[in-house]
């Protein structure tokens, strides 16, 4: 395996790099099962510009949609167990300055922990979770990849009072690597954040988010603005 560091020297120094702009927006839903079990489904929309042009325009056209289960299990000590038993993405890729799309499917499945620890009114939370994916899942030269993706995330308060309710800045970086072909690698890192509404049920995320992702041939430099709805239900 090829050292992180270089990679992301190599990646940072390259002079083919794409500046990909997108918008993404997602729903989360949990629901409690019990003293220890919750349930949750994602659903996600994300659309693009024409990077090959240099467009600016993030929502033109389509990029990805997608629909993910997941499980969760709360152990002592502020320790969780996570697994999404499948997930199914459906992906657009521009192939042309004419913004011709190529099509794919992948299903994805994922396990995983994380920890939560408090510093008085700041929680940081620390997951890893382990990723395959299986693209073109359907034809007979399916495309499969491992990822493994570990993840900071620390929540700010902005609101004075010890309160369920106000608003939060949200910071997480999540570095990725892949096994692909049998060769592990650097993929991307992601630098993320955020501004939070934090309501009773309802978290909302204004946020952006930059990634540097290396291909074979390219780097890409995305830039991401979100919308993300958390519901407690």
């Amino acid at each position: 395996m090829r050292l992180v560091i270089f990679s992301l020297l190599l990646a940072s120094l390259s002079t083919s790099a794409q500046v990909h702009n997108e918008f993404w927006t997602r729903l989360n839903i949990t629901h409690s099962v019990g003293g220890h079990w919750s349930i949750g489904l994602d659903m996600q929309h994300r659309r693009q510009a024409n990077y090959l042009i240099g467009e600016k325009n993030l929502f033109h056209y389509p990029m990805s949609s997608s629909v993910r289960v997941w499980l969760y299990y709360q152990l002592k000590k502020q320790w969780q167990l996570i697994t999404s038993p499948i997930g199914f993405f459906e992906n657009d890729n521009i192939l042309n300055s004419t913004a011709a799309i190529k099509k794919n499917d992948e299903l994805r499945t994922i396990v995983g922990v994380s920890k939560t620890i408090m510093i008085k009114r700041v929680k940081n939370k620390t997951r890893f979770i382990f990723e395959n994916r299986f693209i073109d899942f359907y034809k007979s030269d399916y495309h499969f990849q491992t990822r493994y993706r570990l993840q900071s995330n620390v929540t700010i308060p902005l609101h004075k009072k010890i309160s369920p309710t106000g608003m939060n800045y949200v910071l997480f970086d999540e570095l990725y690597l892949k096994t692909e072909k049998h060769t592990t690698d650097f993929d991307q890192n992601r630098v993320y954040n955020a501004l939070q509404w934090k309501l009773k049920h309802t978290d909302i995320d204004l946020g952006y988010q930059w990634v540097l992702q290396q291909n074979p041939t390219t780097t890409l430099h995305r830039n991401q603005f979100f919308i993300i709805f958390n519901l407690a239900i």
